[in-house]
């Protein structure tokens, strides 16, 4: 994956993402625990609730990757 080139890992990726998913698309590049920090300050990408779970469409959250680099 070329940097910033984050649009790649779309098609490895299921359509839903949980936050235990994340680490094994980026590695330890994004912690669980910071995406809760995030998620809880409104600055992470777009969430959505499914019951308990919190859970991010990949579309979103490699916008939200790509946006971060800027």
């Amino acid at each position: 994956m070329a940097e910033g080139d984050f649009a790649s890992i779309l098609p490895e990726m299921p359509c839903i993402l949980t936050r235990k998913d994340i680490p094994r698309y980026l590695g330890s590049c994004i912690s669980i625990r910071y995406l809760a920090n995030l998620d809880s300050e409104k600055k992470g990408p777009i969430r959505y609730k499914i019951g308990r779970k919190v859970v991010y469409k990949k579309e979103d959250f490699v916008a939200w990757l790509e946006s971060r680099q800027k």
